[in-house]
């Protein structure tokens, strides 16, 4: 869904920074953080080896850029990185329209899942080709997102309730084949159209329930969330694994419900109090190599975002009439 998101706002970030400085922002604000969390979260597994489920070595430092799948949770910074630069680079250069990419995203998800069928491993190029295809659906359907008129049948409660049975049963037939393969990517490595089209369907329904809870203000803590999406995701399993190390190792506490719950509580407001200690210490380039300008405020008022996506400088909001790069 985060690689839809980016694909909506993708001309609309091109046209405002220009070629040039759209490619430096994503150097700065999705590279550059893949490389000093990556580093972080390696280096803190090689010293924490004990304790840790992951078996490092010191070469995992440069598996970040050409098989990020090894790194955790890395492969998807990599990925959008590397997406979005060649989709703007060819969408400026080759001229290609949101239907040109629309094709190429196709074919290249074709070759996608040849090498999944096949489990031939080229790190990094198989999940560029695998998800440039949503990427392009996004920009594809962007000028339809974006524009105001139709934020009142997104946000439609008639349209939610007619996907959600459909949703559901996508959802559960796809959790059936993974659980009844014992393989969490089943579906994605050797079912690619229903890959796809739960993955449409799925983040359709998101992006709408998103809407809805813009227009009526509900839920507005996940627009604080939302704001800090990209911070979170860099130390989340840093923090979820210490919490998990502390119950088990230390506190002698096995109760894998208890674990979960408290485990992903902690992984999402923990980063995003770091985060905001840091910043205020000085510390932002830990996350951006663009120093912040100013300080930017998320509250409940109605003028912060419902839902952001990590597609560079933070928060890009979907469902604003002013949408902010």
């Amino acid at each position: 869904m985060f690689f839809i998101v980016s694909g909506v706002f993708l001309r609309l970030s091109l046209n405002a920074k220009g070629t040039g400085n759209f490619l430096k922002n994503r150097a700065q604000t999705i590279f550059y953080p893949l490389i000093v969390w990556g580093i972080i979260h390696i280096s803190l597994q090689l010293i924490f080896a004990d304790y840790v489920n992951a078996d490092r070595v010191p070469s995992d430092y440069l598996r970040l850029l050409y098989q990020p799948r090894a790194i955790e949770q890395f492969w998807y910074l990599n990925a959008l990185f590397f997406v979005s630069i060649l989709y703007a680079l060819i969408s400026v250069y080759a001229r290609f329209t949101a239907i040109n990419q629309l094709v190429l995203g196709v074919l290249l998800y074709g070759v996608a899942a040849y090498l999944h069928a096949n489990e031939i491993e080229t790190g990094l190029i198989t999940d560029v080709c695998f998800f440039y295809f949503f990427f392009a659906v996004g920009d594809m359907i962007s000028g339809f997102m974006l524009n105001p008129a139709n934020f009142k049948k997104l946000a439609s409660y008639k349209i939610l309730l007619l996907i959600l049975p459909v949703f559901i049963l996508i959802q559960h037939y796809f959790t059936y084949l993974n659980l009844t393969n014992k393989n969490d990517y089943y579906v994605q490595n050797y079912q690619p159209v229903l890959f796809a089209l739960a993955e449409l369907l799925g983040g359709g329904f998101v992006i709408g329930v998103s809407f809805l809870l813009q227009k009526t203000n509900k839920l507005r803590f996940l627009r604080v969330i939302g704001y800090h999406s990209l911070y979170i995701y860099v130390a989340n399993l840093i923090v979820t694994a210490s919490v998990r190390i502390l119950f088990v190792k230390v506190l002698n506490i096995n109760n894998i419900p208890f674990l979960l719950i408290v485990g992903s509580i902690a992984g999402v407001i923990i980063p995003i109090i770091f985060y905001n200690i840091v910043v205020k210490a000085g510390a932002w380039w830990l996350y951006t190599m663009d120093k912040p300008r100013g300080s930017k405020k998320i509250s409940g008022n109605g003028k912060a975002p419902a839902a952001t996506a990590m597609i560079g400088k933070m928060p890009i909001p979907i469902v604003q009439n002013e949408t902010r790069q």
